[in-house]
């Protein structure tokens, strides 16, 4: 563009020197007036003409000048563009950088999350594997000594008996047939909690505490015991019956076993069934022989027994308290020893569908 302005310069100076030469080297005669007009004219077209070229020249340059200005500004918005371009193209870049680094955070999060996870479904995995070994062991165990007992009494009963031995041996048989089906009772109640799904359905209280009062453990000492049950009318409970059962049976029986033995007391077992904010409240009291402070934590443990009195095999509290857990219920233990015992549990509406139907399938879970 600078050579073009260059040489558009060098001709209208060209044009402009030489008409000023030509004029300069007009060479001087004897002018008559006819000449002098005839030169006149001359001069006239020549000036014309070169006016001419002059305005030719001047156009040519504004043109130019015109073209020059007109490819300045498309350059200028043609990198205007592309800066815009470069910065849209930047902008994008960092919200992409953002992206990854929150992805890259989201990441670790889940990672670490991961991990802790992964940790305590070890930690639980090794706490059933062991809970598991310990109830292989003391099951065979548990089960085992009934069945020497049965044997040993067959072999007291081939050395004969009269009356009243048939009648204590015949007695013993019973005891231990029942401790024996307890045992698989509750063996079948661990295998129904350990189950991942359950069927929920509206709870009837007063059908299933009339079922727990007669089966064979309450309705054997039914006649030396004050039961004292209030259930809330009110009461609507949507979980699954089954497990509900399995607390209620547990606890009631706990109660009866570990009851009041003082001959001036009478043995009361007081059951209260109430509907509070959204659950229901169960609270078993009785004046039984009550429970050491020091046992207190370890009750709820598998096989443990607490107490000399104890005829079972210390898996009753432990169903309990699975069977609460299923439930995402919650349970209070109070006790003075020699004194009385409280239990209050409170159980949430199940996290399913309300089906309006009463449970009328309690006594399965007894047979």
């Amino acid at each position: 563009m600078r050579n073009v302005y260059t040489t558009i310069l060098v001709v209208f100076i060209t044009l402009m020197v030489g008409n000023f030469a030509a004029v300069a080297t007009q060479p001087v005669s004897a002018v008559t007036p006819a000449r002098a007009a005839q030169e006149l004219r001359r001069l006239k077209r020549e000036m014309a003409v070169q006016q001419t070229l002059l305005y030719c020249a001047a156009a040519l340059c504004v043109a130019v000048v015109a073209c020059t200005v007109a490819l300045y500004l498309s350059r200028q918005k043609l990198v205007e563009n592309k800066d815009n371009e470069i910065s849209r193209k930047n902008r994008d870049l960092l919200d992409i950088q953002d992206q990854v680094y929150q992805a890259n955070e989201e990441l670790r999060v889940i990672n670490t999350n991961l991990e802790g996870i992964v940790h305590e479904r070890t930690l639980t995995l090794g706490k059933v594997n062991r809970e598991m070994d310990m109830f292989l062991y003391r099951a065979s165990h548990d089960l085992r000594r009934p069945i020497t007992t049965l044997m040993g009494l067959v072999e007291v009963s081939k050395l004969g008996f009269d009356e009243t031995s048939g009648r204590m041996l015949f007695e013993k048989i019973h005891d231990t047939a029942v401790n024996m089906d307890n045992m698989l009772e509750k063996f079948s109640m661990i295998n129904t909690i350990n189950q991942d799904s359950f069927e929920c359905l509206e709870v009837d209280f007063t059908e299933i505490v009339e079922n727990i009062r007669q089966s064979s453990m309450i309705s054997t000492y039914a006649s030396h015991i004050r039961f004292d049950i209030q259930i809330d009318s009110r009461l609507r409970l949507v979980s699954e019956p089954n497990l509900v059962t399995f607390i209620l049976k547990n606890l009631m029986d706990n109660a009866v076993i570990f009851r009041c033995r003082h001959a001036s007391r009478q043995p009361i077992i007081r059951l209260t069934i109430k509907q509070m904010h959204g659950t229901v409240g169960i609270e078993l009291h009785d004046n039984g022989i009550g429970i050491p402070q020091t046992m207190l934590p370890e009750i709820f443990h598998l096989f443990y027994r607490g107490s000399e009195a104890s005829k079972g095999n210390g898996l009753g509290l432990y169903v309990v308290q699975k069977a609460i857990e299923k439930l995402n219920g919650e349970i209070k233990v109070e006790s003075i020893e020699h004194e009385w015992t409280r239990i209050h549990i409170t159980l949430p509406q199940a996290e399913a569908p309300t089906i309006a139907m009463h449970f009328s399938a309690a006594k399965l879970a007894l047979a």
